[in-house]
């Protein structure tokens, strides 16, 4: 059963929850992360927060702060899933790209049209996958939820003036949403529809939205932005599009598989299907499209309309099952004495093809410029509140896993304190 299974996960993780190599990680240091951690939960950056440190030898540090919502009643456990965002874009798409580099299914210097024949003939088919990878497509970014509500009263679905009774509903600085809004009947249903795909506790979405989002990709591009940086959700759209394409499976049932080779066995996509809502961490009432508070269906709306599963959002994952994935990272693509993608696929992907350009990406990966305190490492941050960071120099990673967005997006304290990036700094400066 689901819940036993929880409990003895918690157990066996809260007895080595403070175990420390002293040889790789000074105890000082890791008293100043957990000062860290807890000044961020008095000053209300998150309910609550998970978080893993750790060496190739493994995990060497892990603790639980604060509560699973806002009500403070549940706290948080090492067993307890978080909404990873964008670390999606590493965990499950960058990884599945990495498969199949390995394997000569995909090659970075190749383009959209040599995968997905419905893209020929437009101008996105000669988009390379190195291009999606850095996000250097010039693919804009655009926001689902335009596409499929607007305003039941006539006139724009956001306002920049907030207004009690037109828009009262702040979803971002400066930025209100309609009082009603309403979605577009041939797409958006809020009753089970047989075929529709489950977006929320009372949103239900036809399939056919794909083909809106498709023309959407290809109207809004605009070739001549190729090869400069605009980080953009719709890269990573179209990357899942391709391994799809090249697999011929879903790319749910792909990348779990991918997941089970590491004993991630608390990550994936839809956990409503796996674990039970209390071991899910909420994250924010969803004012854009309208779905109330958000438990166990994905806070971004670009991978709401698509089942919840998508390549930039999407993942479900714990600070353990991370933390085994930046092991492997950190052993070249290693594992406990399995090879699970070569040493080469590693290097090329975490290099810094760009970087003469001013451009810090990796293949996929985020890389930071040597001004920042994550120069020398490679991860992702995430919006609701997450980050993973490794740095094979000096063997170290950190995982931090929060709901920042509960109850509001408009919580920015994590972000303005730069808290991530301090506990990190602690963590590089002190081996």
């Amino acid at each position: 059963m689901v819940w036993i299974r929880q409990i003895v996960i918690c157990m066996l993780f809260l007895a080595g929850s403070i175990s420390v190599n002293a040889r790789d990680i000074p105890r000082s240091a890791i008293d100043r992360i957990d000062a860290l951690m807890h000044e961020g939960l008095a000053e209300g950056y998150y309910p609550g927060a998970s978080v893993a440190i750790g060496t190739s030898d493994g995990i060497v540090f892990q603790r639980c702060y604060g509560y699973r919502d806002d009500s403070k009643t549940v706290e948080v456990t090492p067993g307890h899933v978080y909404d990873i965002a964008s670390l999606t874009k590493v965990v499950a798409t960058t990884f599945a790209v990495m498969r199949l580099y390995d394997q000569q299914a995909i090659d970075p210097n190749r383009t959209v049209g040599d995968y997905i024949p419905f893209y020929a003939g437009s101008p996105v088919a000669g988009i390379t996958v190195s291009q999606l990878l850095t996000h250097t497509s010039g693919l804009p970014y655009f926001p689902a939820y335009s596409i499929l509500f607007s305003n039941a009263a006539g006139g724009s679905y956001i306002s920049n003036k907030q207004n009690a009774e037109l828009f009262p509903y702040p979803v971002d600085k400066n930025a209100y949403r309609c009082a009603v809004a309403v979605g577009n009947p041939k797409y958006v249903s809020r009753m089970p529809v047989e075929g529709y795909r489950r977006a929320g506790e009372q949103t239900y979405i036809n399939p056919e939205v794909d083909s809106l989002v498709i023309a959407r990709i290809i109207r809004s591009y605009n070739a001549n932005q190729r090869g400069k940086y605009n980080y953009s959700d719709t890269n990573f759209l179209i990357l899942r599009q391709i391994v799809e394409a090249v697999t011929g499976e879903p790319f749910d049932e792909y990348t779990h598989a991918l997941f089970a080779e590491l004993g991630m066995d608390n990550t994936g996509y839809n956990p409503l299907r796996w674990t039970s809502p209390e071991m899910i961490i909420p994250t924010e009432m969803d004012y854009l499209m309208d779905r109330g508070q958000i438990v166990g269906y994905v806070h971004d709306d670009l991978a709401a309309v698509n089942d919840n599963v998508e390549g930039n959002a999407g993942l479900f994952s714990t600070a353990h099952d991370l933390a085994l994935f930046c092991e492997m990272l950190l052993n070249d693509g290693r594992f406990r004495g399995r090879r699970i993608i070569s040493e080469r696929t590693v290097k090329l992907f975490t290099s810094s093809p760009l970087e003469p350009r001013g451009i810090y990406r990796g293949l996929g990966f985020d890389k930071r410029g040597s001004t920042s305190s994550l120069h020398g490492g490679f991860g992702h941050t995430g919006y609701t509140g997450t980050m993973i960071w490794i740095d094979p120099r000096k063997d170290i990673f950190m995982v931090f896993l929060s709901n920042r967005v509960h109850p509001t997006r408009l919580n920015t304290g994590l972000i303005d304190s730069q808290l991530r990036n301090k506990i990190w700094s602690v963590l590089k400066n002190s081996v």
